[in-house]
Formats: structure tokens, sequence, C-alpha cells
């Protein structure tokens, strides 16, 4: 009997060495990172920085691989059903995790699919105008819709994108009745406006501030809860007025659930060194990205207060998509 129980405690610590030695050793081969967007996006740039210095600390190829769809559920779908050893990670908006999961009926993924480890930054969206409508301030839009409903035309990259949701939140708010024109992009929606084809439109920071500057474009405030520190001039919605009405993105880094916590802490712990890097904080604020880090434990309780959120904004604006 004591020779059993010698042979079991003996395999238990065997296993567990093991499996310390393995996770201490991690990574022992290639990492991908999976980017739910195309190529160029913010995302897709954010996790090309992290996999450069990765790779120069840890001496293992980090892929970034694309895989658009769903406005980013099936790259996540791809991730929640990887294997759970770390090597196979996921970083997006929180879009895929919070507002998708409200919008898309058929997903094959919650929320509680994935270990979320780093919390990596986040950015508002720009309202800017067309500069014929000779706007100045957010205020003013809000008293032209006053003045004449449902003939300011705003377009957004696409129905049940945060840009839409945001609009859905300013009309509520702000007691005023704009004109949603989705397009398939954020990139057609700013060539619409700039066109005149709409008025208005609510658009990715890093996309839309080179158009401000170039004069081609009138910005009228940040979604953000803080001013962008990229344009630190720009205005936020929330101190333009209007209290509490703040519409903001974040990126983040997750792996499949059952993820060894020990995994998760030393990819979490390598990012936000990477993000700490001042030509990396630099680098990622020039794209329109506030650079934040966070613990493992800060960025599941993100996940699970914004949720709600999404889904109420979701409701509101009356989107549902297959």
């Amino acid at each position: 009997m004591l020779k059993k129980i010698f042979l079991a405690t003996a395999l238990i610590v065997t296993s567990f060495c093991t499996g310390s030695a393995a996770r201490a050793d991690f990574p022992e081969q290639n990492i991908t990172i999976v980017v739910p967007y195309p190529p160029g996006s913010t995302a897709d740039l954010l996790a090309r920085q992290l996999g450069q210095h990765m790779s120069t600390t840890w001496g293992k190829q980090i892929i970034v691989e694309n895989r658009p769809g769903a406005g980013g559920s099936a790259g996540a779908d791809f991730v929640a059903h990887a294997k759970p050893d770390g090597y196979t990670l996921l970083l997006c908006t929180n879009s895929p995790l919070t507002t998708n999961l409200a919008l898309y009926k058929t997903l094959k993924y919650t929320a509680d699919d994935f270990a979320a480890i780093d919390d990596l930054g986040g950015n508002g969206l720009l309202v800017v105008a067309n500069p014929s409508l000779k706007l100045k301030t957010f205020g003013d839009l809000i008293e032209l819709a006053k003045k004449r409903p449902n003939s300011i035309s705003v377009g957004t990259s696409g129905n049940g994108t945060t840009a839409h949701l945001a609009l859905a939140q300013i009309n509520k708010s702000a007691g005023v009745i704009m004109t949603h024109v989705p397009y398939n992009g954020g990139t057609p929606s700013l060539t619409a406006v700039m066109s005149g084809e709409v008025q208005v439109t609510i658009a990715d920071t890093t996309a839309a501030l080179p158009l401000v500057r170039d004069g081609r474009l009138v910005v009228l405030a940040s979604s953000a809860s803080q001013r962008p520190q990229v344009a630190p001039e720009i205005p936020t919605i929330d101190e333009s007025g209007f209290k509490g009405l703040v519409v903001e993105a974040w990126a983040g880094l997750f792996a499949p659930k059952g993820t060894p916590e020990a995994v998760v802490n030393k990819i979490n712990a390598e990012a936000n060194r990477i993000l700490a890097i001042p030509d990396v904080k630099q680098q990622l604020i020039r794209l329109g990205i506030d650079p934040a880090g966070s613990t493992p434990q800060a960025a599941a309780s993100r996940i699970k207060t914004d949720g709600p959120i999404w889904r109420d904004r979701v409701k509101e604006a009356g989107v549902a998509l297959d």
C-alpha cells in the first residue's frame, strides 16, 4: 500500500515539475497572433509591433495572421477553438467579445471561451464634418441637427460598427435625429464626407486625423473619455457639454480558455514591457492608440464590464446581423 502511495505521489510531483518547466521554457516554438481584420488596420499594426519585439526577446518567430470576417468574429472563433497552449493568440478590438455577441445570433463562441492577457490600449472615434457646413464645435452640430431634423446625414463604416453605435448613442443622448448612412468600411465613409455625399462621418482617429490636418475635414470632437494623446487640441464629446457620452474602442490580447496561467502571465509581462518602450509608445500614439497595459485580471474585468454596455447600445440602435 505504501509503495502505491509513493508511486502515485512521485507521478504527481513529476507531472507538476514537468508542467512547470514547460511553462518556464515558454515559448518553445513559433507563436501565431491572429488579427481578425485586414492588413493595415490599427489592430494589425499593433500586433506587428508586439510581434517584432517578442521575436527579438524570445528568439521565436511571431506570425501575424489576418483572418477578417463578420466584424472580427471569424478570427475570434478560430482562436476560441485553438489549442490552449499560448501558441495561438487573438489581438482584436473589444468588438468580437462584446458588440458582436449581441449583433450576431449564430456565433459559436462567447467571451468566456477566452483567457484575457492584456488591455493594450484604446482610442476614440472622431466626429468630422465637411468644411462646407461651417461647423466649429460638436455643439454646433447638435444645434444644427435640432433645427433641421433628419437633414444631417452621417456616414459610418457599416451597420453594427462602433461608429454606428456611437451615432445611435449621440442621437439618443442629444435628443436629435441624424440619418445613418452605412458604408463598407471607414475609408469609403471618409471619402463620402469629403465629396459631400454625406455631411458628417464618425471615423477612426488614425484614418481621419491626417485629413483634418490637411484641411479636407473639420474635426468637431473625439468620442473617447480623454483627449487623444496624438491630438490633445481635440475636445471630447463629454467636455463639449454632453456629460457621460463616451464611446471608445480598446485593443486586447487574448488566448483560448484553459491556457496555463504561467503562460498568460509571461505573455502579459512581455507585452507590458514592449508598450513601455519609448519608441514603441510614441509610434502607437502617432497611430491614434493611447497605450495602456494591464494585468490579465483587469483585462478580463473590462470585458465583463463592457459587455452589458455594448449590448444595450446594440439594442438601442435596433441592429441585428446574421
